[in-house]
This record gives structure tokens, C-alpha cells and sequence, in this order.
């Protein structure tokens, strides 16, 4: 059985990809989840992946019209992905998370309005691209989304071994950090901006629905039964990839959509995590 699955990895090269891809998702989860969750702000992942619908149908329909035929749907997901991500800084700059939240809401609903317009006027033909950025398919990435999500990956990676200790205490404090001298509202704006930037990338790759699914949940529940800042990190990073693989082998077995399996899995992660952290009281 073992040497079968092996045989299957070393021969599909989309299974191999779907492979690759799960860790990197893993790893983007574990730099940029949890530092949306320390800072109360796990509502912005799906605001600024569905934000991402909203781009990717400015830059079909910039195409379709020949207007602006450059103009990628990776580059509009990403200027939207922007602008919520200053929205909600400049919401947020004295540190009041509700304010953020209340922004990111309003973002939220004004980008999928302004998707849903933009739809009316997409050829039929392009339509399907937009749902590929709700829904997405571990099995049907190409080469270029493997590229997109590497890159994400070891730009946060490098972004958190230099910023980490600044974006903690902004999470935490950010009034206090303003007051101690540092430039918190700058560390606060980098933080945000990256994530967004970082949720909409992957979000061309697996879709909102995984995106939103795996950079919150695993985040959470390690947030949950785990005490220390690398160990939230290190623990999201294990149960996201968990569950990225999880919803790899189950889709073989039972004939479903990998990301979905992925989704569920990653919330009765943190369903368990609450259990836990009640026994333990």
C-alpha cells in the first residue's frame, strides 16, 4: 500500500504539485495566519481573498475589451487586495481592532458588489475564471501558481525572521509600542499590506474558501492550547500542512474535492483545540 502511494507521487506530476503546493500553503498559514490572528484580524483573510474576486474581474474584463490587454487578473486581485489592506490600517491605526474589523466588513461588501457588476459584463466564457478564485483545486494548479506560491512563502518566511518581535508587539500593544519609540504605525501598515498581498497570491492558487479556511483555523487552535509566540507559529504551520494532506489522501478515497475536505478538517481542528483548553481548566 505504502510503496503504491510512493509509485503515485513519483509519477503524477499533479499530485506532486498538489504536494508542494500544501507545504507552501502550510507555510504561509503559519506567517501570516497567526500573526492575523494575534492582532484580531482573522476576518480580513476572507475580506481580502474575496477582494481578489473583485481584481481578477477588472483584469478579464480590461483584457476582454482590449483596453488594457497586460493588465493581468493576478495584478488587479493584488491592487484591490492593496487598497482593502490600507483601508483597514488606517482603521486600525490606533490599535482598536473593531474599528478594523468594521472596515474590512465594508470592504468586503463593497469588492463583491463591484465583482458581481463587473461579472454582468464578462463574456460567459470568462466567468468560470472568476469562481476559480472562490473555490480553486489543490489537483489543477499549474507550474505558474507553484511559482506564485513559493515566492509568497519565502517572501513572508523572510519578512517574519526580520520583523517578528515588531509585528508581535503591535499585534499586542500598539499604543504602548508607539509610546516605547517604535514606529508601530509603519510595522502596522508592513503587516497588513504583506498579509494581503500574501492572501491574494494564494488565493489564485487554492481559492478563497482554503485560504480563509487554512490560514485561520490552524492558527486559531494553536493560539488556543499553545502559550508562546513560536509556538503558535510552528503549531498552525503542522496543522495546516495536516490538513492539506489530509484532504489530499481523502479525496482518493472518497471522490471529493481536496480543499473542501481540507476546510472541514481545519475547523474541527480548532473545534478540538476549544475542547482541549476547557479540560485543561
Amino acid at each position: 500500500m505504502i510503496a503504491s502511494i510512493f509509485d503515485l507521487i513519483l509519477t503524477s506530476p499533479i499530485l506532486q504539485r498538489a504536494l508542494v503546493a500544501s507545504l507552501f500553503v502550510a507555510f504561509i498559514a503559519a506567517t501570516s495566519g497567526s500573526f492575523m490572528v494575534f492582532r484580531g484580524l482573522s476576518f480580513l483573510t476572507a475580506g481580502v481573498a474575496h477582494a481578489a474576486l473583485a481584481g481578477a474581474a477588472l483584469g478579464l474584463l480590461l483584457q476582454a475589451s482590449g483596453f488594457a490587454p497586460w493588465f493581468s487578473p493576478v495584478l488587479g486581485a493584488v491592487i484591490f487586495a492593496v487598497l482593502m489592506a490600507v483601508l483597514t490600517a488606517y482603521a486600525g491605526e490606533r490599535g482598536i481592532a473593531q474599528k478594523m474589523e468594521v472596515a474590512v466588513g465594508v470592504a468586503f461588501a463593497l469588492s463583491m458588489s463591484i465583482a458581481v457588476f463587473l461579472m454582468y459584463y464578462l463574456p460567459p466564457a470568462m466567468i468560470p475564471q472568476i469562481w476559480g478564485y472562490l473555490f480553486g483545486d489543490l489537483l489543477l494548479l499549474d507550474n505558474l501558481d507553484i511559482v506564485l506560491l513559493a515566492g509568497t512563502a519565502l517572501s513572508l518566511i523572510l519578512i517574519v525572521i526580520l520583523f517578528k518581535k515588531e509585528f508581535v508587539y503591535v499585534s499586542i500593544d500598539m499604543e504602548g509600542s508607539t509610546a516605547h519609540g517604535m514606529s508601530a504605525r509603519g510595522y502596522h501598515y508592513l503587516m497588513i499590506i504583506v498579509a494581503a498581498i500574501a492572501i491574494a497570491l494564494t488565493a489564485k492558487a487554492v481559492g478563497a474558501v482554503l485560504v480563509y479556511a487554512i490560514l485561520v483555523a490552524p492558527a486559531a487552535a494553536s493560539n488556543e492550547v499553545l502559550k508562546t509566540v513560536n509556538g503558535v507559529i510552528i503549531g498552525c504551520f503542522v496543522l495546516a500542512l495536516l490538513a492539506m494532506l489530509i484532504g489530499l489522501a481523502s479525496s482518493f478515497a472518497i471522490l471529493a474535492s481536496p480543499s473542501a475536505i481540507a476546510g472541514i478538517v481545519a475547523a474541527l481542528m480548532y473545534v478540538a483545540a476549544i475542547q482541549v483548553k476547557r479540560l485543561r481548566r
